[in-house]
C-alpha cells in the first residue's frame, strides 16, 4: 500500500477522463458514449447563420474552442455528417423527460471505471439489438442481475433502446 512519509496513505489515483478533442468536446472512443444532449453538439444541426449568432453570445475563448469543433464537424464526409445528424434528431424527438433521462445515464455511463466499461459497453449493443420482449427478459434474469450493479442495470435499460443510436 502506498503511502507518504508521514505514514499517511497517499491519495487513491481518479479516473482519467474522457478523451477530449482540441475543442473539450468529449471523443467518441475509449468506450465513452457521445452525448446527444451535449448543447455544442446541438450546435451542428444548426445552420451557419444560428450558429453564429449563438457563438457571438459566449466568451471569445469558448468561442475559439467552439469555431474549432463546428469546422471540424463541417469537414467530416457527407454521409458522417448525416449520420450524427440523423442522431441528434432522434434525441432531439425524445419527449424531454426521455431526453434527461439519456443524457443523465450517459453522463453515468462516461465516468465508470474502464473496466466496467469494457463489460458494460457490450452488453448495450447486445441489449440494442433485442426486441423489447426479449431485452425485458434478459434484464430480468438472475445473470444479468449478478453480473451488473443497480446502477449498471439502470443506464442499461435507460441507454440500449437507442444506443448505438441508430436512427430507426
Amino acid at each position: 500500500m502506498a503511502s507518504s512519509l508521514l505514514g499517511q496513505k497517499a491519495p487513491k489515483p481518479k479516473p482519467a477522463p474522457a478523451p477530449r478533442a482540441a475543442s473539450g468536446i468529449p471523443k467518441a472512443g475509449g468506450g465513452r458514449i457521445l452525448n446527444p444532449g451535449n448543447p455544442v453538439l446541438r450546435m451542428m444541426a444548426m445552420p451557419p447563420e444560428r450558429r453564429e449568432q449563438m457563438l457571438e453570445r459566449l466568451p471569445p475563448q469558448q468561442q475559439v474552442r467552439l469555431r474549432q469543433a463546428l469546422e471540424s464537424f463541417d469537414k467530416l464526409p457527407p454521409a458522417e455528417r448525416t449520420r450524427q445528424l440523423g442522431i441528434l434528431n432522434m434525441y432531439a424527438n425524445l419527449p424531454p423527460e426521455k431526453q434527461a433521462a439519456l443524457t443523465r445515464q450517459i453522463q453515468l455511463f462516461n465516468h465508470l471505471p474502464d473496466d466496467r466499461i469494457t463489460v458494460v459497453r457490450p452488453e448495450l449493443l447486445k441489449l440494442h439489438r433485442m426486441p423489447e420482449s426479449e431485452r425485458s427478459d434478459r434484464m430480468a434474469s438472475e445473470e444479468f442481475k449478478s453480473k451488473f450493479t443497480t446502477a449498471e442495470q439502470q443506464m442499461l435499460a435507460e441507454i440500449s433502446p437507442y444506443f448505438p443510436f441508430t436512427v430507426r
